[in-house]
């Protein structure tokens, strides 16, 4: 059990807010859904003590997402869109991490699609893969070089939870825990992100 395990009957927002959300229709909306969680675990890995620094392409070309997207592919554009999303330096060790953040509405036996693991194998093997999923522990990191890279489904089975790998997660106090699950669990079931 992970430190970010909570009961999702103690997490969900009230019933008659509450939407399930597998699927957002459009590019903006995943583009937008994206940005939420992203920021989530800046938050998170900050408020651990680890210095954090915008990396991927969106960061620098925001307006190029979309063209990349609809461009032809190659191996220059494939580099350049599965560029992980930040940068991660601990202090105490002076290690240097990319990571690359990931939600997932479907998880448990359902499993968790993500296409684009073999560009992470070929471009970015010494990535983080950071997958949030609204069940379980919520927060789940693995090293894209653990994950088999011919595969496109997979378990939080084959993830950590995310304090085994950024460890000073342990030290955040159980309140500020559970608000950030709560912010995600909004993310997940409430589309009404005014209210975050």
């Amino acid at each position: 059990m992970g430190i970010f395990e909570f009961d999702l009957d103690d997490m969900a927002p009230n019933t008659e807010t509450r939407q399930w959300c597998n699927e957002f229709p459009d590019f903006d909306d995943n583009l937008l859904f994206g940005y939420f969680f992203k920021d989530i675990v800046i938050l998170l890995l900050d408020k651990c003590g680890y210095e954090v620094y915008p990396f991927g392409y969106e960061s620098f070309f925001p307006t190029l997402k979309r063209q990349l997207y609809d461009s032809l592919p190659s191996e220059v554009a494939g580099r350049i869109r599965s560029t992980p999303d930040l940068l991660v330096r601990n202090p105490h060790d002076q290690r240097v991490e990319l990571v690359e953040v990931k939600a997932r509405s479907a998880g448990g036996k359902w499993g968790i699609t993500i296409k684009e693991i073999d560009l992470y194998h070929k471009f970015w093997l010494e990535s983080i893969l950071i997958l949030i999923i609204p069940t379980g522990n919520y927060f789940y990191a693995q090293r894209v070089a653990q994950l088999e890279p011919t595969k496109t489904d997979f378990r939080p089975q084959d993830f950590y939870p995310i304090e085994e790998i950024f460890h000073q997660a342990k030290e955040l106090p159980e309140d500020f825990r559970r608000k950030i699950v709560q912010k995600v669990v909004t993310l997940f079931f409430n589309r009404d992100w005014a209210n975050l």
